[in-house]
């Protein structure tokens, strides 16, 4: 799960370099708006009383939270097509502090994130942004079969952060304004230890953003400010991999807790993408998969142990899939909904139809790389997946 680490950074991809490719870049245009001072660095804080959603039978306490979030974030200036296109947006980093009434089962944890913020004027000092982070959670109390037996949410210590706020900002003065909305984090290991149930937490947020200079909040970009957006077509293929943590079949009596073993996954992909609108993309292609699990099984006989997973040559399968991808500049968040139309070896309990939720950043016109979780029943994880690919693009 250390990869994951990575993922903090991935939404700051957008502080560096031009717009993303997907959009021709226009004449040169004057700048917009230009801020009172060219710092343009803040720091925010937020609090949020919660509700906690989760399948797990947590006995410790009430299913209520008190997270609060401290944030470091540069606002964009407009002296880019990008903080143009996107209404002036600001980014940066975050820490994440979880208190929960559910201590003893779930820990003190803590969580480093990156966000973007992307904000809908609505008068000269309100706005509605919409947020969205991307990071690593840490010091979760673990499952343990003898000393944590209910806490089924979280088999591991490290998890994934994601969360998204939609908030109402009011700039009460040129360095300060404040925030109230709604909040909802969401933490899971991918199935790479189990259980794995996932846990959540959903509730209103209030925050407040002090800037180090003052700033001037810019109004919505005009069209003539906007760079051209063209639709074009893509091409997009590449590979993935990652660890899986599963529990194999039994005819014999044997715990589940026993039967947990590790496995190694990986996809091939290729696809074709309609970037119909300037934030967004459907897409259909095809995934070719392993999964090491596959056939996996634990039994006694003759008073011996044995395990067994069908052979490697039926450990293949090929799905089709459709979906969905919102742009935010270099990064964007995909969503698709897959069913396998052929595989090696048919298992009646693992469902044909199969999910991926995840993120792609863009490191240049053509080269990408991704995080995803690939699920099945709609919620549940199967598998995560890191992983590069090539994008070919054509109007």
């Amino acid at each position: 799960m250390q990869r994951v680490g990575g993922l903090a950074i991935a939404v700051l991809i957008v502080a560096r370099g031009a717009c993303a490719q997907d959009a021709p870049v226009p004449d040169p245009a004057t700048d917009v708006n230009p801020p009172a001072s060219r710092n343009l660095w803040f720091v925010r804080a937020g609090y949020s009383p919660a509700r906690v959603l989760t399948a797990s039978q947590l006995v410790s306490g009430e299913d209520v939270a008190r997270p609060l979030t401290f944030e470091l974030g540069r606002q964009t200036d407009g002296t880019r097509d990008w903080h143009r296109v996107y209404n002036y947006p600001s980014y940066g980093v975050g820490f994440y502090v979880g208190r929960f009434d559910h201590e003893r089962e779930l820990g003190h944890p803590f969580a480093t994130y990156g966000f973007f913020s992307w904000p809908f004027p609505v008068s000269d000092r309100v706005q509605v942004t919409a947020d969205v982070g991307l990071g690593v959670s840490w010091n979760w109390t673990e499952f343990d079969a003898k000393t944590n037996p209910t806490n089924t949410a979280l088999g591991s210590e490290v998890a994934y952060h994601v969360d998204g706020d939609l908030s109402l900002r009011f700039l009460a003065t040129e360095r300060a304004s404040i925030y109230a909305g709604l909040n909802v984090t969401h933490w899971s290991n991918g199935a790479t230890r189990q259980p794995n149930l996932g846990l959540a937490v959903v509730g209103p947020k209030v925050g407040v953003r002090y800037n180090f200079a003052p700033q001037i909040v810019p109004t919505r970009a005009s069209a003539g400010d906007r760079p051209r957006f063209e639709p074009a077509w893509e091409f997009v293929a590449g590979g993935a991999g990652g660890g899986k943590n599963a529990a194999a079949a039994t005819d014999s009596h044997i715990d589940v807790v026993d039967r947990w073993r590790d496995f190694g996954a990986f996809n091939i992909t290729t696809g074709l993408q309609r970037h119909f609108y300037q934030f967004g993309k459907v897409a259909t292609g095809a995934d070719v998969s392993y999964d090491g699990a596959t056939g996996a099984r634990v039994d006694i006989i003759d008073a011996r142990r044995v395990e067994s997973r069908a052979p490697v040559d039926e450990r293949f399968a090929l799905g089709l899939y459709g979906g969905y991808e919102h742009v935010i500049v270099r990064v964007s968040i995909l969503f698709q909904f897959g069913y396998t139309v052929w595989r090696g070896f048919d298992d009646a309990e693992v469902p044909r139809f199969y999910q991926r939720y995840g993120s792609r950043f863009h490191f240049s016109d053509h080269f990408w790389g991704t995080f995803a979780v690939r699920s099945i029943r709609v919620r549940k994880a199967n598998c995560l997946e890191f992983g590069l690919g090539y994008r070919a693009r054509w109007r």
